[in-house]
């Protein structure tokens, strides 16, 4: 079975199981008067305090006349009440009464004890992971969603956990997109413990790229006395081509004006042409070249080097 047959299966697998689970809501909520699609709409409308029935059509996708027949039953139950709008009479504003509002509050706080029963025997790590997987498949499956720079946090400060998926990110992504082995996770798995150990805050700084509450990109600076060694350069491939590389790369420049470097390092492969094009835009250098069998192919490991001359007339 390939990709995106798997995929395809995992995703009816998961609405069997979702399915189930919110039966087993909606039949907790009909002990109530009210459906879940009625509830559903007082939710709409206290949430917005004041909302129009096409906003609820918009929000819920729901047909126009099966909304039509909901409201005027809600309207007869004296849950709502509709008022044309002052800014358009053509427009008709639903809004809860006293009597609306206290069932929905009722509902409420039904709705907030069956889901917490439902979590209550999950420890709050498993609580937490079940919030964030919702979340991304909220954002994944959002219509015309486009993940936007300013929704990614970059933190400068290492955890513990951090290092350790850093190195299964370098081992999945490379495998992945250039077929390295196991080699390269262990040599990045050597080199991430090496530096857990000789990590100083003061001297050292990592940015780490996170997304609802994942981590898709990191990138590490290592003083090495008078220069900087630039390391573990990674991001998730759909978190490309939105500037974050760029962004990543201008704080590591800010970074090496802190700490007083005028000279900075790396090392590449040959294979890592768009990452090699982006070191090059910062003043990167080719300096050296060996081959190479060490990630489980034949390959071109390349050393570049930055000399920032500016720095170098400002500290003489």
């Amino acid at each position: 079975m390939n990709d995106h047959n798997a995929i395809i299966r995992d995703i009816r697998s998961f609405n069997r199981f979702y399915t189930d689970i919110i039966g087993l809501l909606d039949q907790h909520l009909l002990d109530s008067p009210y459906a879940l699609v009625e509830a559903r709409i007082l939710f709409e409308i206290n949430n917005a305090g004041n909302i129009q029935a096409s906003q609820i059509i918009d929000k819920m996708h729901i047909d126009k006349s099966y909304l039509s027949r909901l409201l005027k039953k809600l309207e007869k139950d004296k849950l709502i009440i509709r008022k044309r709008s002052g800014n358009d009479a053509r427009a008709v504003i639903l809004s809860l009464t006293e009597k609306g509002e206290k069932e929905f509050g009722m509902l409420n706080k039904a709705s907030n004890e069956q889901i917490n029963n439902l979590i209550a025997p999950l420890s709050n790590g498993q609580k937490k992971k079940l919030g964030l997987d919702m979340s991304g498949i909220m954002e994944a499956l959002k219509p015309g969603k486009k993940i936007k720079p300013d929704e990614i946090n970059i933190r400068t400060t290492l955890l513990p956990g951090d290092l350790g998926y850093i190195a299964f990110l370098h081992g999945k992504v490379y495998a992945e997109e250039c077929s390295y082995g196991l080699n390269f996770e262990g040599y990045v798995l050597e080199s991430l413990g090496e530096f857990a150990h000789q990590y100083n805050p003061y001297k050292d700084r990592v940015w780490i790229c996170e997304h609802l509450g994942k981590i898709v990109g990191f990138l590490a600076a290592v003083n090495r006395g008078q220069s900087a060694q630039l390391r573990y350069f990674i991001l998730l491939e759909e978190y490309r081509g939105m500037g974050l590389g760029k962004k990543l790369m201008d704080s590591f420049m800010e970074y090496l004006k802190e700490q007083r470097l005028s000279a900075a390092y790396l090392w590449t492969t040959n294979e890592q042409q768009t990452a090699t094009a982006l070191y090059k835009r910062y003043g990167f250098q080719l300096t050296e070249e060996k081959p190479s069998k060490a990630f489980d192919k034949e390959l071109t490991e390349q050393r570049y080097d930055l000399i920032r001359s500016d720095l170098i007339k400002a500290h003489s």
